[in-house]
């Protein structure tokens, strides 16, 4: 090939497109994909936010301190953003105990594998989490800028932060013979996580979203917690409790059963004077658009159970890839099921979610020796489908409302 080709060559070439701002964004539009029926928009357009929180922490401690500390965020600070700040703090907290304690073996140990410098951040983390979660609605009240996509960011986001909490709990304790076994990890992570879905289901049917007492209580407790295990490392907080009050993991098998029953016949209870009162959603006039939401957690919790007991050596090789897989699930099933409620429609019997782990799980039993892989691609496919539906809902309410996700202006979308 002599020079001229090479120039004709390059003539004729087509030329490397060039990275501006416009063809990111071109990029990312392409992944939009309306997701809320037309049912659903006329939906979110009357709906009215309704809670009930009697908790005396949270009267006399927590909403003083909320209404003191959101008057140090200027008024053009989106609450969204506060909502997604606090996110991202437990989602480092996450990260940082995935690289330090992948397969919940680091505090197994006298000698615990995680610094002590991390339990801080952990602790630090946590709290201004909890805060951050409490002013945001402070701050959308402040500014006039409340929404229903608020409220759906807000408690989609804490369906996501819900499961990350007793994961973290799970290396604190760490699996040795005087934490919690791996072997009874999922039964007390769907348990840890339970209250928070039925306290979604019961707003599904009476409208309202009764506040638990323990919650702020559980934070603060947590936070501290995270402090005494930077302190004393988690076999030293292990011993601590253990000799002053009672192991942390009976106190844990204890407690946590305890929260689940009660929190089951509370919600059952206020669900029936609901619908005695006549004050109930339509939902609840039925019982089967009532019970609908059972199907799809019961089956999704039964799926998540069969594949760390008939492939225990896969989950035992790596248990944090069930943790991914249980948790970005869990969180795309309440977040629909927030948006029926929200919305004043019907759920599904089985959600979309539920259908790939079905395909995923039956792949398991029927080829046990590539277990551990299927798993370990469906809790990647779960984490991306989870970003991708609450990236289109964000969007697609965005534009209903006319209104922007991370900015607080009098412009109309």
């Amino acid at each position: 090939m002599g020079r001229g080709d090479v120039e004709r060559l390059i003539q004729t070439s087509e030329p490397v497109p060039t990275i501006t701002p416009e063809v990111i964004k071109s990029k990312i539009c392409s992944l939009r994909m309306p997701l809320l029926t037309p049912e659903q928009l006329r939906g979110f357009s009357t709906y009215k936010y309704a809670a009930i929180d009697t908790s005396p922490l949270s009267k006399y401690v927590m909403h003083p301190f909320w209404n003191w500390g959101v008057q140090f965020f200027p008024s053009w600070f989106p609450p969204n953003l506060m909502t997604f700040l606090g996110y991202i703090l437990l989602l480092v907290d996450y990260v940082l105990l995935a690289y330090y304690d992948w397969s919940f073996t680091a505090s197994n140990t006298p000698q615990s594998l995680i610094p002590r410098w991390v339990w801080f951040v952990i602790a630090f983390n946590h709290f201004w989490s909890h805060q951050l979660d409490g002013m945001d609605g402070k701050q959308a009240r402040r500014t006039k800028s409340g929404s229903p996509l608020g409220e759906l960011m807000d408690h989609g986001i804490d369906s996501n932060c819900m499961w990350m909490l007793p994961v973290t709990i799970m290396s604190v304790m760490g699996s040795g013979s005087d934490g919690i076994s791996l072997r009874y990890a999922p039964i007390l992570l769907m348990a840890m996580t339970f209250n928070f879905w039925i306290a979604h289901w019961e707003k599904y049917n009476t409208g309202v979203l009764y506040l638990p007492w323990f919650f702020d209580i559980a934070q603060l407790t947590v936070v501290a917690v995270f402090l005494l295990t930077g302190i004393y490392t988690p076999n030293g907080l292990k011993i601590l409790l253990a000799d002053n009050i009672a192991p942390l993991s009976t106190m844990l098998f204890v407690a946590i059963p305890f929260g689940t029953i009660a929190a089951f016949f509370l919600s059952a209870y206020n669900v029936k004077c609901s619908i005695d009162k006549g004050t109930c959603t339509e939902n609840a006039r039925h019982w089967g658009s009532m019970l609908k939401p059972w199907v799809s957690y019961i089956v999704m919790n039964a799926l998540l159970l069969v594949y760390p007991y008939y492939c225990m050596d896969a989950f035992l090789a790596n248990p944090r890839v069930w943790t991914l897989a249980f948790g970005f699930t869990f969180s795309s099933v309440v977040c629909r099921l927030m948006i029926n409620q929200m919305s004043s429609t019907e759920c599904e019997y089985l959600e979309q979610p539920v259908r790939p782990l079905l395909v995923a799980v039956v792949m398991c039993v029927v080829l046990p020796d590539i277990a551990e892989p299927i798993m370990q691609f469906y809790s990647l496919a779960a984490m991306l489908l989870f970003y991708h539906y609450a990236y289109n809902v964000v969007n697609d309410l965005c534009e209903h409302l006319k209104i922007y996700a991370f900015c607080i202006t009098s412009k109309r979308r």
